[in-house]
């Protein structure tokens, strides 16, 4: 606790024992300044600036007093981590920026500059300063404040001066041609190699040196460095200054003077060069200068030899591809050096390949010819295609010509020699195209076919040519095979010098037949119904055998016993069989009948079929088509029905016969006249009656309503027009002249 805050203590204490009882009531204030952080008498800790608290204190007498705390908390710097620079060289008496890099700035503190050691010299404040710089310099800044100064960080820059003087230039050395030396010279031949130095007192900084120029300072370079080797062509003036970073010097200059000598020439120009051999061209001297009493020499081979000729050209034929050379000869500096130039003649070499024997038809396209893209003439020559059947058998000339880029022309001829080819084989023939497994069919060639000589006919299996070979012969022009599957056969004509012919083929099918017929089951009685037969493996084969006829089989035809039945698969030559039994068994069911007479309301006349010694629920077939026993309203006709049991037996009963009996009619007995549009009336007709008299009644025996007509129908409604209701009601029917009457029910649904 400071004074302060001790003496606003002691006030509040003596207030205290003055009020007496009020002493709890007793108020003071205390204000701080601190950095960072701040721990008051009590024990708290502040960390945060600008901080109002209140804190109460107790004395020894056990009296509060209040106190307000007025704090002011200050944060320190801290410290930068490096130094940046706009640039670490520069030249003198330039500006540079430098920035604080990391680091911060506490409460009331800055950034503070020094060029010579931290603490020294001030140059700037702040995150970044602009210094004019003037020579190598250190520079240093950091964080001063009213809590802390941080550490010193540091940078370094140097500087460059703008321009270095030289002192002065010199000829260094000359090489004399004659005496093979380098010597010090004031004059020299033109393109004599002239040694020149530059001589300087301090070493150049980096990034400095000289360099040299001609005629002009600044113009263009011509070399760098301490000493420079030059070859002038007339006397000129060199200059050379020292160039860096920050500028260059002035210049220094120094002339060397040359002789009347003569100059090389740049070139040799000429008219024509690539061509044939036998041509001429015209050299020309380009660039180059004689100096007095000399000329231009020429010479061949080498710049040595015998001279050729003089004058700035020359008209040369070389005969063959030849180096030309051209110099100055005489005056006071001798020869200069040679210029050369190549000058291509050519010797056209056309040569072509041999070609082989070619084959009447097989044209070829013609290659081998060198220098390739020549052309082609001769007999049966068409675009670089030579076509034998153009130029026919025998022996023939083929000429290549060629012309290059230069016009040059030569030619040379190849002898080809044109055979017939083999001859295509025209027909063939098998004895069989279809055969069984195991069978054999020949196959001949048609002899109108000729061979040539060496040549055979190669019999193929398979494919032409890659297939398996299986026969070869030169007379004999048929081969007997005996394939196991069907299988390709061919024949072409091979040997001596042409390649085979095409060739031709024939197939032979090879069949291998197997059949099979399932079992057949018992027949229960020979009245059994006739059924087709099936079974067959495979399908569309033909069954055969007593009884059997377009397939089917009729117990009746065959009787009783035991039947073979054989089924026949055929395919083309081959023929395949397999046989199975049909039994056919007696019956064991007994049929007979009796004729009943019945009232046409009971079915009229029955035929009431009587079956025994079955087993099971009985079927009965009769027929009129009807499916039920007994027969009802039977005709005067006869009739028969096949019985079965549930063992598939069959019995027939025919040739029964009705006769002189009445005859019933059958007439619906239900209609719905409920107006939907199916079966809404009772529709009869008795075409054959004279008169017919329909009467109907209800259940009570109450007559509703009668018709008279043959063709009626009825809506089931009373004559008076009343409509009846659901329910069974009774009609009596009378017909003329047959003199029948039938009664039964009709029934309306609605």
């Amino acid at each position: 606790m400071n004074k302060f805050s001790i003496l606003i203590w002691l006030i509040v204490m003596s207030l205290s024992f003055n009020k007496g009882f009020s002493q709890c009531e007793t108020t003071g204030t205390d204000n701080q300044i601190a950095c960072d952080s701040y721990t008051w008498i009590d024990g708290v800790t502040y960390t945060s600036s600008n901080t109002t608290a209140t804190h109460t204190l107790t004395n020894a007498a056990g009296c509060d007093s209040v106190v307000t705390l007025n704090l002011v908390v200050n944060l320190s710097s801290t410290d930068p981590s490096n130094v940046s620079s706009s640039d670490t060289i520069i030249c003198n008496n330039s500006n540079i920026n430098l920035n604080v890099v990391g680091g911060s700035l506490g409460t009331n503190s800055q950034w503070v500059w020094y060029d010579d050691f931290c603490g020294g010299n001030v140059v700037g404040n702040g995150s970044s300063i602009n210094t004019t710089q003037t020579s190598n310099t250190t520079y240093f800044v950091r964080a001063e404040g009213s809590c802390n100064n941080t550490i010193c960080k540091d940078i370094t820059i140097n500087s460059l001066p703008y321009f270095i003087p030289l002192d002065s230039l010199s000829i260094d050395s000359t090489f004399d041609a004659i005496s093979n030396t380098w010597i010090i010279e004031d004059t020299v031949c033109p393109q004599t190699a002239v040694q020149l130095f530059a001589h300087f007192s301090n070493p150049f900084p980096n990034g400095y040196s000289i360099s040299w120029h001609e005629n002009s300072c600044g113009s263009s370079l011509v070399g760098v460095g301490d000493s420079i080797t030059v070859f002038p062509d007339s006397s000129t003036t060199y200059y050379a200054r020292v160039i860096g970073t920050c500028g260059a010097s002035l210049c220094k200059s120094i002339t060397v003077y040359t002789k009347d000598g003569s100059i090389a020439p740049s070139a040799i120009q000429a008219s024509a060069n690539n061509f044939c051999t036998g041509g001429a061209t015209t050299l020309n001297v380009v660039g180059g200068q004689l100096g007095s009493s000399a000329t231009w020499n020429w010479y061949e081979a080498s710049c040595s030899g015998t001279i050729i000729g003089t004058g700035t050209s020359l008209t040369v034929t070389p005969s063959s591809t030849t180096m030309y050379y051209v110099r100055a000869i005489g005056g006071l500096c001798g020869a200069s050096s040679c210029e050369e130039i190549l000058i291509n003649t050519y010797d056209l070499n056309v040569y072509h390949s041999p070609l082989d024997t070619i084959c009447e038809s097989s044209p070829i396209l013609l290659q081998g010819g060198f220098p390739q893209g020549g052309i082609y003439s001769g007999t049966g020559i068409i675009d670089s295609v030579f076509d034998p059947n153009i130029s026919g058998l025998g022996d023939h000339i083929i000429t290549y010509s060629f012309t290059d880029s230069n016009n040059c022309t030569n030619t040379t001829q190849i002898p080809v020699v044109v055979l017939p080819s083999n001859a295509d084989p025209h027909t063939i023939n098998a004895s069989l195209y279809e055969i069984c497994n195991g069978n054999s069919s020949t196959i001949t060639l048609d002899t109108s076919n000729q061979l040539n000589n060496g040549s055979q006919w190669f019999w193929y299996k398979g494919s032409c040519g890659t297939g398996n070979l299986i026969d070869s012969t030169t007379t004999n022009n048929q081969i007997t095979v005996s394939p196991l599957t069907t299988s390709n056969y061919y024949v072409r004509a091979e040997g001596g010098l042409c390649p085979a012919s095409n060739c031709i083929g024939v197939t032979v099918d090879v069949y291998t037949l197997e059949t099979h017929l399932n079992e057949f089951e018992k027949i229960c009685g020979d009245d059994a119904p006739i059924f087709e037969l099936s079974g067959g493996n495979p399908s569309g084969g033909v069954f055969s055998g007593v009884g059997v006829e377009n397939g089917f089989f009729n117990p009746k035809t065959a009787g009783l016993g035991v039947h073979n039945i054989t089924y026949t698969y055929t395919l083309g030559p081959c023929i395949a069989t397999d046989v199975e039994t049909i039994k056919v068994n007696e019956s064991p069911i007994i049929v007979n009948y009796s004729i009943e007479e019945e009232t046409c309301s009971e079915g009229g006349i029955m035929i009431h079929a009587h079956s025994r010694n079955g087993l099971g629920y009985y079927g009965y077939n009769w027929s009129d088509g009807s499916l039920v026993n007994p027969l009802l309203y039977a005709e005067n006709t006869n009739y028969s029905v096949l019985v079965s049991d549930a063992n598939n037996c069959f019995t027939l009963l025919d040739s029964i016969e009705v006769s002189n009996y009445p005859d019933c009619i059958e007439i619906a007995n239900t209609f719905s006249p409920n107006s939907d549009g199916i079966n809404d009336y009772w529709n009869l007709d008795f075409p054959n009656s004279n008169e017919v008299r329909m009467v109907i009644f209800n259940k009570w025996g109450n007559k509703i309503i009668e018709f008279n007509e043959n063709n009626f129908q009825w809506d089931g409604m009373t004559k008076e027009g009343n409509e009846l209701p659901s329910g069974t009601y009774y009609y009596i029917l009378e017909l003329k002249p047959s003199q029948s009457t039938q009664t039964g029910p009709i029934t309306i649904i609605r």
